[in-house]
């Protein structure tokens, strides 16, 4: 996880820095880099997991502002206001800042904060039982779900998993990126490569058809979807 803080006070970015280095373990690490103002870290022009910001920056750009800005780029950004004053509060809802910190930070209020922002990044797994028992793969590694055989075959882009239960008992555990083109037969719209009047082509060059009934759907799923992604992206 990558940390950014910002504060115009050299003791306090030194201070939260150090709890942070104790709070990094191997399997919590963390990326720590201190800012002295709104305006370094926008110049800096690097990604951050979370951002402890502070409200009341000595000059510049306050806290608030730079926010704001990064709410309309970037609204995945965490931020967690740390300040002096309560006064405030209230304000870190206009931005659905994460936390409002009073100052000091201690290694569990940043604890608090990790855990809170790990929680919000975790990809989500689908869990199913195979011969070797149950496995839990994350849903934007899986590619398609299609039923053969009386069984279920989970594609994923590493490996394919042969699974007991039927499709319709995982259809309601799926994300938004997953669409039925079939009554067999499910794709991650991520992994769709090229859409034809009845069957669509997967990333990897695998054809799939699509019923005649979900080929509208499929089709509109298809188009708002890339549509979001270049959205995204501008």
């Amino acid at each position: 996880m990558h940390i950014a803080i910002i504060d115009d006070q050299a003791a306090t970015r030194q201070a939260t820095t150090q709890l942070l280095s104790q709070l990094t373990t191997p399997t919590q690490p963390l990326q720590v880099t201190a800012y002295p103002t709104a305006e370094a870290f926008l110049f800096a022009d690097q990604p951050a997991d979370l951002l402890l910001l502070d409200i009341k920056l000595g000059s510049g750009m306050d806290g608030m502002t730079l926010a704001k800005q990064i709410l309309e780029h970037d609204a995945d950004t965490a931020i967690a206001f740390v300040s002096n004053y309560d006064e405030f509060v209230f304000d870190g809802y206009d931005v659905n800042a994460i936390d409002y910190v009073i100052k000091p930070l201690t290694s569990d209020k940043l604890q608090h904060l990790i855990t809170k922002v790990a929680a919000q990044t975790q990809p989500k797994l689908l869990a199913f039982t195979t011969a070797n028992g149950i496995q839990r793969v994350a849903m934007y590694d899986i590619s398609a779900i299609e039923v053969t055989d009386h069984r279920l075959q989970v594609h994923t882009q590493k490996m394919t998993y042969t699974v007991a239960g039927q499709l319709k008992d995982f259809l309601p555990q799926l994300d938004d990126n997953f669409i039925q083109i079939y009554r067999s037969i499910v794709i991650n719209l991520n992994f769709l490569s090229q859409l034809e009047k009845n069957t669509v082509v997967m990333a990897d060059g695998t054809s799939y058809p699509v019923s005649r009934q979900q080929a509208p759907l499929v089709k509109q799923a298809f188009f708002k979807h890339f549509r979001g992604l270049a959205h995204d992206s501008e």
